[in-house]
């Protein structure tokens, strides 16, 4: 659940961005400069919390949260979404009981 209302909150505050960027005049190529948006700001306040919300479903499935990392490859995030998608571990696994 948290996935997905992060995603909608980024895709709702870039459309403003463009819209705000829009409206103070700035073309695409000086929008493209500017490093202060909702969207990036946004993005830093929710790291920590992304992180911890990822390495809690990795844990869910027995995995170590340090296969988290692997996010920096192609490949790898293709593994995430995979791993996000299977079903948690029915009983207790070594980092503790299933989420409620």
């Amino acid at each position: 659940m948290y996935t997905l209302v992060y995603f909608i909150l980024a895709f709702v505050l870039g459309i403003l961005d463009g819209v705000m960027l829009a409206v103070m005049g700035y073309s695409p190529s000086e929008a493209e400069a500017q490093l202060v948006t909702l969207g990036n700001a946004y993005s830093l306040v929710t790291l920590i919390p992304t992180i911890s919300v990822g390495v809690r479903r990795l844990h869910d499935i027995d995995k170590s949260g340090w296969w988290l990392l692997i996010c920096l490859t192609v490949i790898g995030i293709l593994l995430i979404i995979y791993w996000a998608c299977v079903a948690s571990d029915e009983g207790q696994n070594r980092y503790g009981s299933p989420a409620t």
